[in-house]
């Protein structure tokens, strides 16, 4: 085998290694929320909260809250306010 082969051989071997998704560590991958705040939201005033855990597509879990007016923000899982806001949620499900 030649030298150009091999070359060939080895790029094709990491595009296709490249293509299959793999998690690069230490990137984000497509997290939908790359900011988070910890800033509590009256729950008055949400319409929905979406759960998306962690997983190869992003490094931590995301918690995104769709409030009633339309708008979308994304809340720190770690804070206090919203383990409150997902427990009482469970109970009512």
């Amino acid at each position: 085998m030649n030298r150009a082969t091999t070359v060939m051989i080895l790029i094709l071997l990491l595009c296709a290694i490249t293509t299959q998704g793999i998690p690069i560590p230490g990137t984000q991958g497509r997290c939908q929320c790359p900011e988070t705040s910890s800033n509590p939201i009256n729950p008055r005033f949400i319409k929905n909260l979406k759960y998306i855990p962690k997983g190869t597509h992003c490094e931590t879990a995301e918690i995104i809250i769709t409030m009633r007016k339309g708008s979308r923000v994304c809340v720190s899982p770690d804070a206090d306010w919203v383990k409150i806001i997902i427990k009482g949620a469970r109970k009512h499900d």
